[in-house]
């Protein structure tokens, strides 16, 4: 059964007009195409039946096939037969709605002012949605931002990678510990190996070891920022005039190491820092021997320049 037609409640005069005609025309040409179907069918199997085609087989199939698309033809040819009334019906009810609203001019002021409501309405329901559609991709743009952020600190780059591969080979022999936090690669040395007790004079094992991280470094971009720490106990006297406290101390050495990487010509001046922090950062108790040794380190950290 075919879908009833429910007329607009606000009509256009020429529209319910035209509908009608549009309407009514295509029922009438889709009926008049039908019909043509049908008798060129019937003429069809007429023909076959004469010349003895319809008895079995294959000429059987298609007459059982011609015979079903001719029922279901002339049922969508009842159906648009009943949708062209419907719309002559719709199209009655359309004019005289229109002729209604012509006769109450205060129906057809309250219909435009109820129209003119809805279209704002609808244009403000436009802008809402453009508007939060802005919010969620500005949401969205901030959040690949932090991803990114989160990633370049957690997530070492291929070169990162390869300086941290290339350290770890060439300090192989060495009694350092290598590490990473988040963007930064440390090279943690144990001052015993670089510098003698109480002093800031480089050891011949300890030049090996800058050697070899000025090697590696120069194969990076990498700014080379040297700190120099210390335990807890005081200088000794016989010290205390070169190194007056462990800021001194620590800081001398981070400044002798930063001048001997610089020295190897694969280091320039301006990736390089020296800092010293006495025994301010401890990294264990001072109050054993094994804690005062972790405590007295040079640490070597690697950190990519910031891109302007």
């Amino acid at each position: 059964m075919a879908d009833p037609i429910t007329p607009n409640p606000l009509p256009n005069p020429a529209g319910a007009t035209t509908s009608k005609v549009v309407a009514t025309g295509a029922a009438k040409a889709a009926a008049s195409g039908v019909a043509k179907v049908v008798a060129w069918q019937a003429i069809t199997l007429g023909t076959a039946a004469a010349l003895g085609l319809g008895g079995g087989g294959y000429y059987m199939a298609r007459d059982a096939k011609a015979r079903t698309q001719l029922t279901e033809l002339e049922q969508k040819s009842g159906a648009l037969e009943d949708r062209a009334k419907q719309a002559e019906v719709a199209a009655e009810t359309l004019r005289a709605q229109i002729e209604q609203l012509k006769g109450d001019p205060a129906k057809l002021a309250e219909a435009s002012l109820e129209l003119e409501g809805t279209k704002a309405e609808l244009a403000k329901l436009k802008d809402l949605s453009a508007s939060e559609k802005k919010v969620l991709e500005k949401k969205l743009a901030d959040q690949q931002l932090a991803l990114e952020k989160l990633k370049a600190t957690t997530m070492p780059t291929d070169e990162e990678a390869k300086l941290e591969a290339d350290l770890k080979k060439r300090l192989a022999d060495k009694d350092v510990v290598i590490s990473r936090l988040k963007d930064q690669l440390k090279v943690t040395v144990a001052s015993e190996i670089l510098f003698p007790s109480g002093s800031a004079e480089l050891a011949p094992e300890g030049a090996d070891v800058l050697r070899k991280v000025a090697a590696a470094a120069n194969k990076s971009m990498d700014e080379v920022r040297v700190e120099g720490h210390t335990d807890s106990d005081p200088i000794a006297p016989v010290l205390a005039q070169y190194y007056p406290t462990n800021w001194e101390l620590s800081t001398a050495r981070a400044a002798v190491a930063v001048r001997t990487l610089q020295a190897t010509g694969m280091v320039p001046a301006d990736r390089l820092a020296a800092v010293g922090y006495g025994d301010s950062h401890p990294v264990a108790p001072n109050d054993t021997v094994e804690g005062k040794a972790k405590n007295r380190r040079v640490e070597i950290i690697f950190k990519p320049i910031p891109k302007t």
